[in-house]
């Protein structure tokens, strides 16, 4: 067969595969990588095309592209257990900044400075990747690992955080990171390292 007829696919991660792929075999780049995470029950965590890293978001830019032959691609597939692990690390030293900037925040918040309204943004995106990571983890492990009590309390918080965000009533969203926040942190380490505990205690 034609090097012009062929993919030179390489599969790192939880296994190791060098092959050469006829360009008929898969209809399209989503196609080729379903087909490893049927068979890794992994994670995409890496893209190299043409020895050119893409990053993963732009998968939804690339999957349906189609093969002419001659490319070489690289994909790496991770376990969910080790992303997971890694998402907890992330987050809890997203939860120490910040922790060392709360009252930095609060500040900005009570002058309704434009880095106010930045770091209230960010904050918002950072509490929903936190619950998301908690969520994904539940899935993964199947145990209902954390005290509802905890996330309920932090739910509220954020609740009223949208809400005094939502009337503007930047007295009160700075009396929230000023008094209440540190709650909220405490109560996201707590349930992160239950997360944690959790995913040690199972197997692959």
């Amino acid at each position: 067969m034609d090097d012009q007829e062929k993919i030179n696919l390489k599969i790192e991660g939880i296994t190791s595969e060098n092959t050469d792929v006829p360009i008929d075999k898969y209809s399209s780049f989503e196609e080729m990588v379903k087909d490893y995470l049927n068979k890794t029950k992994g994670v995409l965590t890496k893209i190299k095309i043409n020895e050119k890293e893409v990053p993963l978001s732009y998968y939804d830019e690339i999957k349906d592209a189609f093969f002419e032959g001659g490319e070489s691609v690289e994909l790496e597939f991770t376990s969910k257990k080790k992303v997971l692990l890694d998402l907890i690390n992330q987050s809890k030293e997203y939860i120490k900044k910040v922790r060392e900037n709360l009252e930095e925040i609060s500040k900005e918040i009570l002058l309704n400075s434009n880095e106010g309204h930045k770091m209230l943004n960010s904050i918002a995106e950072g509490m929903q990747a936190l619950l998301d990571v908690i969520e994904q983890t539940k899935v993964f492990t199947e145990e209902d690992y954390y005290d509802h009590d905890e996330l309920n309390q932090v739910q509220v918080v954020i609740k009223d955080i949208v809400n005094a965000q939502n009337q503007q009533d930047y007295l009160e969203l700075s009396d929230i990171f000023e008094v209440d926040f540190e709650n909220v942190l405490v109560n996201f380490e707590k349930i992160l390292n239950d997360a944690e505990k959790t995913l040690e205690n199972q197997g692959v």
